[in-house]
């Protein structure tokens, strides 16, 4: 529940996920993990699941991040992990990017529903000084749903990234005197390093102003 509105899809989202089996689930983690450092701070792929259950039941009852901070101080302390989560960094940032990747999930799943009526995706960002460039550079792009640049770029792009999508139809298009995109951005994949599972860093390739981790369209990947 978001601002007092159960998003269905991506509660759905959550459940398909803890419902994969485990080579699967650790799988879809894989990019995840890089952006959250969980697995590199320690923790197992029980206390992960643990952690999303978590996350699935703020998302049912519309709780807030505190109330998320003691179900995953309990969740912790149960499973034994002595990582760091200092006045509850780690616990806010884990919450952020789950529920990020949920919401993100279930717009991707609305989208697909309606395509044939709303079938282009329009970029927008926050509109302030916050915005990255990159970001910035990509608002107001009109693609096509099933244009392959959203399987990369399908907002969030980033950490606090709060860029979204806008759905139009033809004659949406025609009503606000927008047009398509000839052509989605070039990629310009950059190498950036992330630390693995090992806690060695290691290098990852994402387009320019994507962050590690986010460079996958969460929906698309358990449809």
């Amino acid at each position: 529940m978001v601002d007092g509105v159960k998003f269905n899809e991506a509660i759905d989202f959550l459940r398909q996920r803890l419902a994969l089996p485990d080579g699967v689930w650790l799988k879809l983690l894989q990019e995840a993990d890089k952006a959250a450092h969980d697995r590199s701070a320690g923790m197992k792929e029980a206390m992960v699941r643990d952690i999303l259950e978590a996350v699935l039941k703020a998302l049912e009852q519309g709780s807030t991040v505190e109330t998320f901070r003691d179900d995953f101080d309990a969740i912790t302390a149960a499973r034994g992990w002595t990582g760091d989560n200092t006045a509850g960094w780690r616990s806010a940032l884990t919450f952020r990017v789950m529920t990020a990747q949920a919401m993100a999930a279930g717009r991707w799943r609305q989208i697909q529903r309606l395509k044939a009526r709303r079938p282009w995706l329009r970029y927008i960002t926050a509109g302030d000084h916050r915005v990255r460039d990159a970001h910035k550079a990509w608002h107001g792009i009109i693609l096509h749903a099933n244009d392959p640049w959203w399987h990369t770029h399908f907002p969030p792009n980033g950490f606090n990234c709060r860029c979204h999508v806008q759905q139009l139809s033809d004659r949406d298009l025609q009503r606000y005197g927008l047009t398509v995109t000839p052509e989605a951005p070039p990629h310009n994949p950059v190498i950036k390093f992330v630390r693995g599972v090992d806690g060695v860093r290691k290098p990852v390739e994402v387009p320019v102003g994507v962050d590690p981790g986010f460079a996958l369209n969460f929906g698309a990947g358990i449809l």
